[in-house]
């Protein structure tokens, strides 16, 4: 898919993901407890299954923008390793939100207890977002870390995503408390944890914000990336963030050429040396060109070169350095 649109489906998917995630914890979160555990408890089930969700469905956007879904195993690896980080990023961070919470409301000036309040709601979301963009890419990053192999890109990636995550977190958690002020003046009188519509929309809102922020910042700071003129899916972008990235036609290939029959299993590779990208083929027999020149060893990409391996033509794009 095109970077517009997996932008978009991530701030549709977390949006989904917040309605959903407030739905299961309108129905399973405790709610007839009192003090400080009931209100602990209350927002730790509700902020885990929120978490849950988005994690879930950010995930798997995110796995099946960079692997093919013949690559079903990878798919799972990955999506299962985000909801086990994102069950700990709910608990923890509504833990600390729902604490700080009840101590705001001890305050007995409403102006000031309104205002610590929502910094406590606002601070709570923000930890649980930073861990939802740590979640999206935690796999990459132990097996990078494990096997030493591809660390830089996962980390680079981290970074992004954490930073996305934690101003999705942000910005939700504000769209939220304010949601919630408007519907505690609007039906004022009423216990604000079983107004359903304002809290919903807040839940939609976080799930939006952090799904929006997390795509967004790995495509704004993308540093190279593939957009295929012709053969399998034409229009489909692809970041490049690895040190090796493979082309060809099999299942494990990093850019999947299918039903070009020009194109060998593994016909070649984009490689980062030096902090520059390079294109190699694979002793190929149709080989590999570059702008209609074939490829000869190594031979260094620039943005806007054209690769043609077989009857597909991709497009070599790089951010501009600063040195450039």
């Amino acid at each position: 898919m095109s970077f517009r649109l997996f932008v978009y489906y991530c701030a549709l998917g977390g949006a989904w993901a917040g309605f959903i995630g407030w739905f299961f914890g309108a129905v399973l979160a405790p709610s007839g407890g009192v003090g400080y555990f009931g209100t602990v408890l209350r927002t730790s089930v509700q902020g885990m299954l929120l978490a849950l969700v988005i994690a879930l469905g950010l995930s798997f956007l995110d796995a099946t923008f960079n692997v093919s879904l013949r690559q079903i195993g990878k798919v799972i690896l990955r999506v299962f390793a985000a909801v086990f980080v994102g069950v700990f990023a709910g608990l923890f961070g509504s833990f600390i939100g729902g604490s700080l919470y009840y101590l705001a409301q001890k305050i007995e000036t409403e102006a000031i207890q309104r205002i610590f309040s929502a910094i406590a709601f606002i601070f709570g979301w923000t930890i649980v977002g930073l861990l939802i963009g740590l979640s999206i890419c935690f796999f990459e990053l132990v097996t990078g870390l494990v096997t030493r192999k591809d660390f830089g890109g996962a980390f680079k990636k981290f970074v992004k995503c954490v930073i996305g995550g934690t101003i999705g977190g942000i910005l939700g958690g504000v769209v939220a408390s304010a949601a919630q002020f408007v519907g505690g003046v609007v039906f004022s009188g009423r216990d604000p944890n079983k107004l359903w519509t304002p809290t919903a929309l807040g839940f939609i809102a976080i799930g939006a914000c952090i799904g929006l922020l997390v795509g967004l910042a790995q495509i704004i700071l993308k540093e190279a990336w593939i957009r295929v003129e012709a053969g399998f899916r034409p229009g489909r972008e692809m970041l490049i963030s690895k040190e090796s990235t493979s082309i060809g036609r099999a299942e494990g290939s990093d850019i999947a050429l299918f039903g070009d029959s020009g194109v060998e299993k593994t016909h070649a590779n984009i490689v980062l040396e030096g902090g520059r990208y390079f294109l190699e083929d694979l002793q190929t027999p149709g080989g590999s060109y570059v702008n209609d020149q074939r490829v000869q060893g190594k031979t260094p990409l620039k943005t806007g070169d054209l690769i043609r391996v077989g009857r597909s033509v991709l497009r070599f794009n790089e951010r501009a350095k600063r040195n450039d």
